[in-house]
Order: C-alpha cells, then sequence, then structure tokens
C-alpha cells in the first residue's frame, strides 16, 4: 500500500472512537511546519477553496482530530483499479478538528503530527 494512502487510513482509522480502552492511537495531534511567525488556517471545509474560520497558533497541542477525508478503507482502497489507487494518493487530506474543547474546522492534515507528551 502507498505509503501517504496508509497514512491517510490510519489516521482516519485512529481518530474514530475507540471501540476499547486498550486502544493504540494517537490521544491528541500537534501543530508542525508552520513558521513561529506564522499560523495554521483553519477553513469551514476540507480545502483551499473554503474561507479561513479560525487559526491555531504555530505551536498548538493537544488538537482533537475527527474524521479526515478523502476516507475509504482498506477493502475499498484495494477494489479500486491502480490508476484510481494511484488518483487518490494525490488527494491531500483534510481533519475536522478540535482544540481547547472547541470545534474549530478543517486543516490539512499534513500540518498535525502525534502529539508525544
Amino acid at each position: 500500500m502507498p505509503r501517504r494512502l496508509f497514512a491517510l487510513l490510519a489516521a482516519a482509522t485512529l481518530a474514530a472512537p475507540a471501540a476499547h480502552a486498550t486502544a493504540d492511537g494517537p490521544d491528541a495531534w500537534r501543530v508542525t511546519g508552520v513558521a513561529s511567525n506564522d499560523v495554521l488556517n483553519v477553513r469551514v471545509g476540507p480545502g483551499t477553496d473554503y474561507f479561513v474560520i479560525d487559526q491555531l497558533p504555530h505551536d498548538a497541542r493537544g488538537v482533537q482530530m475527527g474524521v479526515c477525508v478523502p476516507t475509504v478503507t482498506r477493502d475499498q482502497f484495494f477494489a479500486l483499479s491502480p490508476s484510481a489507487q494511484a488518483a487518490l494518493n494525490n488527494y491531500t487530506a483534510w481533519c475536522l478538528v478540535e482544540w481547547q474543547g472547541t470545534q474549530r474546522g478543517w486543516v490539512n492534515r499534513s500540518y498535525l503530527t502525534e502529539d508525544m507528551e
């Protein structure tokens, strides 16, 4: 499975509600790859065509991730043709996030990483 899609699937799976208290996965995320004099834009929808509704600081921690799009199951992915699999890998993942107890909106997944602390 291509690395990028596996990361998308893993993020979507980990962001889903846990069925058991022993489920592994990030409890929180942090903003990464944003300059110290910049912010991460939060949008009303999943993509840059949507307007900015909020911002996360470059060093925001404890971000909770909800659903991410595009989302496909493992079975759906492998049912796709090789060209469709490749096309799916070209999409940027966007995730619905909550921070400091408030749902904020959609952010580009590439700016979030596991918050290890």
